[in-house]
């Protein structure tokens, strides 16, 4: 590619759906001449939605690659879906760029969405511009709308242009600084220009000074501070337009071109050294470059993205990804248009171009050639919070679902395919339900069908109080009998203790060398519990007497007796069942407070703490496992897509009766069927 750094500006579009990303991106597009004509989301036929869930649906599913040529600058936009369902694909494409443009529908104001990636991007450091898309909309209060910026991105949120007016009637777009303006719209220009330059000045110690003592400062001047404003994010600034009326795309790539930051000079991808102290790539430095995202192509294989953050690297040669230390041959270096591939002669610093063939390669691989010493910061994607148990449809599904299911993990790092350690369950992890929904129709169309259901909780078995129990084994059959007694003591233990098992037999009433033995029967219990099938935990076995025979006792005798002594005590120490409890800790607009209070209360929740920032509130809150396996459906259903969670693990606590009844007698019920099952 033909162009140096500073001719490079690289852009992710960010926003809620149906914030108008894919429509300004076409325009861009076709204004910078990279495509003939311009298509749209409704006919299906933008170069940037191509993938046929895009279709379908009517809106990106994932973040796709564009470029064109504006100002003699080149421009290489990400457009990332808005759906929350997707959220891992904003949160990769603003790893891979200097600037953010956060799209927020005039009518509609700031979202959850918008908000939310508006604080990703200045945690990433980066230059943050918001666009108002579709501002010929009817009904549009421009009172409310500057109330909501100002509210969810602070007071440095400022507009650099203007329309003449809001709604079906807007002629044009006037650029705050320009110098033409007609008569009634200078007052409006005035205002912003102050605003403007107010902000602008104070990232400029010197020129705070002069504005204040002189009451001015020259344009030059102005201009000249204006980009270390935006990155400190002294500015915020807001661009106006009109995909309806074709008005404000060409604002929107001059300021694009003219203000915010090159690979050269812009925020650089944080990285760190083998010690763990931060590094600090030089675009000049050694070639080193992050994957951001990869596509599993049915023509293709395997597709890497890559951002080139520094050096220089040539078509068909080698990089050696730093996860592995493995050196990977290339073949050609590939320039992105969509879905289009085009091959390209080599990449620097502030490209994004594309790999096959590589197949050790993940999402978040820092590849360099070997020299850099550092590797990039992971990208920071959220937790699956979403989880379902999966088995194959059938027998020939089998062999291929799990190769399959990673490759989709590869494509997209927010699905997680994994056998689930506490119930042993095959289960897969998402954002959300529709997020699995699509990622399962996916595996559908590789021919590989599966049949799902809620995932088993993990409950967990263990005693109420002291008990005892003893069981004796005597077995006489022709030859050499069996024989072992066992008296086993438990006590329940504090919850997280665990298993602890002590010898407590005086006078070798059970041999020494049996003692292995009967730990080994107790211990053989635990895992599939005895009540409901759960493992046992938060227990002292104590072995305190027995009796054996000098000819009939073996370790297997010894075994299989403690193991029944250790169930007979279990039933004399009233057994209950524990369930996880889980930290959750919820965000929603504040409106819903009333009813996701009152939901939590219907799942047995207990409300801990809130924090409220801006019209944001934050619950913390403890809630039963088993209470939250629909929870991501139903706080959609009544946040509007608007509420998020996260939920970890606090500890295990009783199950209140009379639930502990009902999974007891469930398993009961379950285990019955495989029986009869494994009968016929």
């Amino acid at each position: 590619m033909s162009h140096r750094p500073e001719d490079v500006r690289n852009v992710a579009l960010v926003g809620a759906g149906g914030a108008g990303k894919t429509t300004l991106t076409e325009a861009a597009l076709f204004l910078s001449k990279a495509i003939a004509r311009k298509g749209t989301v409704e006919d299906g036929n933008t170069v940037s939605d191509f993938d046929p869930d895009e279709k379908e649906r009517r809106q990106s599913v994932s973040a796709s690659v564009v470029h064109g040529t504006w100002n003699n600058a080149r421009v290489q936009l990400i457009d990332a879906p808005g759906a929350a369902d997707f959220v891992g694909e904003p949160t990769a494409a603003m790893c891979a760029v200097e600037t953010v443009a956060i799209a927020v529908t005039a009518k509609d104001g700031v979202g959850v969405t918008a908000r939310r990636r508006f604080h990703d991007a200045g945690k990433l450091g980066l230059v943050r511009v918001v666009v108002l898309t579709k501002i010929d909309q009817e009904n549009i209060d421009h009172a409310a709308l500057t109330a909501s910026l100002q509210a969810n991105f602070g007071e440095h949120v400022i507009p650099l242009n203007f329309p003449d007016q809001f709604g079906p009637g807007v002629t044009r777009i006037y650029n705050v600084f320009a110098e033409d303006l007609p008569e009634e719209v200078k007052p409006r220009a005035m205002e912003l220009r102050k605003q403007v330059t107010e902000a602008v000045v104070e990232c400029d110690d010197a020129l705070i000074e002069k504005y204040f003592s002189e009451g001015a400062v020259t344009k030059e001047e102005l201009f000249h501070a204006f980009p270390k404003a935006i990155r400190t994010g002294h500015i915020v600034p807001v661009l106006h337009t009109s995909s309806a009326k074709e008005m404000g795309a060409r604002q929107f790539l001059d300021f694009v071109v003219n203000e915010t930051p090159s690979p050269a000079e812009g925020v650089v991808r944080a990285a760190k050294k083998p010690d763990g102290s931060a590094a600090d790539p030089d675009p000049k430095g050694p070639f080193a470059a992050q994957v951001f995202k990869i596509v599993v192509d049915p023509h293709v294989g395997k597709v890497a993205f890559l951002r080139v953050w520094s050096g220089h690297l040539a078509s068909k040669s080698s990089f050696v990804v730093a996860r592995s230390g493995k050196t990977e041959r290339i073949g050609d270096l590939l320039e992105v248009q969509g879905k289009d591939l085009k091959p390209v002669a080599s990449a620097q610093a502030g490209d994004i171009v594309a790999v096959t063939k590589v197949d050790d390669i993940h999402v978040g691989d820092t590849v360099t050639d070997g020299h850099a010493g550092f590797v990039f910061d992971p990208i920071p994607f959220p937790r699956a919070q979403v989880t379902l148990a999966v088995e194959p449809k059938n027998r020939a599904d089998e062999a291929k679902l799990i190769p399959e299911l990673s490759k989709l993990h590869e494509a997209d790092p927010t699905f997680v395919p994994e056998r689930d350690p506490a119930t042993h369950e095959f289960v897969i992890r998402g954002v959300s339900s529709l997020h699995l929904d699509v990622t399962l129709k996916r595996l559908a169309r590789k021919k590989v069908e599966v049949v799902t259901k809620p995932p088993t909780v993990p409950y967990r078995e263990t005693v109420s109080i002291k008990g005892q129990g003893e069981h004796r084994h005597k077995k006489q059959s022709g030859g050499r009998g069996q024989f072992a007694e066992v008296h086993l003591k438990l006590e329940p233990l504090p919850r997280g203790t665990g298993f602890e098992f002590v010898d407590a037999v005086i006078g070798g009433t059970i041999p020494r060398q049996f003692i292995p033995a009967v730990e080994k029967g107790v211990r053989d219990v635990l895992p599939h519990g005895v009540v409901a099938g759960y493992p046992f935990t938060d227990v002292r076995a104590i072995v305190h007497f027995g009796k054996f025979h000098d000819v009939d006792s073996d370790e297997f005798s010894f075994k299989l007796a403690a193991g029944l002594a250790f169930k007979a005590a279990v039933e004399a120490s009233r057994p209950i069942l524990l369930e996880p409890i889980m930290d959750v800790e919820i965000e929603i607009p504040s409106r819903f407070m009333g009813e996701i209070s009152g939901d939590l209360n219907s799942r047995r929740g207990r409300i801990v703490g809130m924090d409220t920032e801006g019209d944001l509130t934050k619950i913390h809150a403890q809630v039963p496992l088993p209470e939250m396996l629909n929870y991501s459906t139903e706080l959609r259903s009544i946040t509007a897509g608007e509420g998020e969670f996260r939920a970890d693990l606090a500890r295990y606590d009783r199950v209140p009766p009379p639930l502990d009844e009902q999974v007891i007698a469930k398993h009961k019920k379950e285990r019955e069927a495989a029986a009869a099952h494994g009968h016929h």
